[in-house]
C-alpha cells in the first residue's frame, strides 16, 4: 500500500473511533431513567459538559436540583446557564445563592457574578406608539415592565403589548452580550367581533289528520325450502400485502438510519469548527465568539435530528421485520340456511 492510502485509512479509523466514543458518551449522557437519583443526574450533567453538550448538561443539573436541592448543584447549573447563552437565568440563580449560601466567601463570589452577568446581558428597549392607558407587556409569556431596559437571554423573544381596545406584537432577536435592541411596537385597535343575528323562528303548521285506511288481510306466501346458500368466503388476510408493507417500512427505517449517520457526522464537523474558531477557553474576538455560538447551535440541531432519526429508524426497521416474519394464517367461512318458517346464519373461522 502507498503512503497516501495508509494515511487515508488512518484518518478513517481515527474518525470512526471518535464517532464511536462520542456515541458511547452520548448514551451515558442520555441514560436518564424514572428511578434516577440526584447524584446520578449530576454525574450525567458533568459527562455532558465534557463532550460540550452544554444544553443537555443544564437539563441534567436541573433534574438533579429538583430531586435534591444543593448549593454545589445550583452553582454548576448557574455556570452551565452562562455557557448556554442564558446570562439572565444565570444571574437570577446566582442572586438566589447569594441570599441563602452560608459560606461568606462563596456568597460574595455569587453576588459578584450576578452583578457582572446583569451588566453584560443583552437588553430590550421598548418604543410603543401610541401608549394607551392600562398597557400590559409580556416577553415570552412573562409580564415585564413597559419602561426601562429589560435584561434578556441570548435568542429570539416574542413581545406582546395589550391594552383595553389595543394590541401589538413584535419579535426581538439578540445574538450577543452587551447590546441594547430597540423593539418598536405599533398598537393597533383591537377588532371586536360582530354578534351574529338571532334567527327568527316561525311556528310549524299543525299537522292535518288523515283517515287511517282499514287493514287488508295479508296473503300468506308459501315458502319453499331451499338448499343452504353459500356466501363467498371472507377474503383472507393478505400475507403478500404484509410482506410488501414490511419491505416498505424496513426500507424507510434503513433510510432514516443512514440520515441519522449523516446528520451526526455533520454535527461533529460543526463542533470541530467551534474548536477551530475558539481554540482557547475564550474567543479572541467578538466575531469569533458569534461564529462559535452559531456553529455550536447548528451542531446541537444536527445532533438532535440525528438522535431522533436514529430512534425512529430503529423502530421502523423493527416493525418491518415483524411484518415480514410474524406468522399470520386465518380462514373464515359464512353460510346462510333458509327453510320454511326459519332462517339461519353460520360463521366459522380457523387461525
Amino acid at each position: 500500500m502507498t503512503p497516501s492510502i495508509i494515511a487515508t485509512h488512518r484518518k478513517l479509523a481515527t474518525r470512526v473511533a471518535i464517532i464511536g466514543a462520542t456515541l458511547l458518551a452520548h448514551a451515558a449522557v442520555a441514560g436518564a431513567g424514572p428511578d434516577e437519583t440526584a447524584a446520578a443526574a449530576l454525574k450525567r450533567g458533568q459527562a455532558a459538559l465534557k463532550i460540550r453538550h452544554v444544553h443537555e448538561a443544564c437539563l441534567a443539573f436541573e433534574a438533579s436540583d429538583k430531586l435534591e436541592a444543593k448549593v454545589d448543584t445550583e452553582l454548576s447549573l448557574a455556570a452551565c446557564y452562562e455557557q448556554d447563552g442564558k446570562p439572565v437565568a444565570a444571574a437570577r440563580l446566582y442572586r438566589s445563592l447569594a441570599d441563602k449560601d452560608t459560606e461568606a466567601g462563596r456568597r460574595r463570589t455569587s453576588s459578584a457574578k450576578a452583578a457582572k452577568l446583569e451588566a453584560n446581558a443583552p437588553k430590550l428597549r421598548f418604543a410603543i406608539t401610541p401608549r394607551p392607558d392600562g398597557l400590559v407587556m409580556t416577553v415570552d409569556g412573562v409580564q415585564v415592565p413597559s419602561t426601562g431596559n429589560l435584561p434578556v437571554d441570548v435568542g429570539t423573544h416574542e413581545v406582546v403589548a395589550t391594552a383595553p381596545g389595543f394590541e401589538g406584537h413584535a419579535t426581538a432577536a439578540v445574538d450577543r452580550d452587551r447590546i441594547v435592541a430597540d423593539v418598536v411596537i405599533k398598537m393597533e385597535p383591537r377588532a371586536t367581533p360582530t354578534p351574529e343575528p338571532t334567527p327568527i323562528t316561525t311556528p310549524a303548521p299543525a299537522p292535518i289528520a288523515t283517515p287511517t285506511p282499514a287493514p287488508t288481510p295479508m296473503a300468506t306466501a308459501a315458502v319453499t325450502p331451499t338448499s343452504p346458500a353459500e356466501l363467498p368466503p371472507a377474503e383472507p388476510s393478505g400475507r403478500d400485502q404484509r410482506k410488501r408493507n414490511g419491505v416498505i417500512v424496513s426500507a424507510a427505517g434503513a433510510a432514516a438510519l443512514v440520515g441519522a449517520v449523516v446528520f451526526f457526522a455533520a454535527s461533529s464537523s460543526k463542533f470541530d469548527d467551534v474548536n477551530k474558531a475558539c481554540p482557547n477557553p475564550r474567543c479572541a474576538t467578538d466575531a469569533d465568539y458569534a461564529n462559535a455560538q452559531s456553529l455550536q447551535s447548528d451542531g446541537r440541531t444536527f445532533r438532535g435530528v440525528s438522535i431522533g432519526m436514529g430512534i425512529g429508524g430503529g423502530a421502523l426497521v423493527a416493525a418491518g421485520v415483524y411484518l415480514l416474519l410474524a406468522p399470520h394464517k386465518e380462514a373464515s367461512h359464512v353460510s346462510l340456511q333458509l327453510d320454511a318458517g326459519r332462517a339461519g346464519l353460520t360463521y366459522s373461522a380457523r387461525f
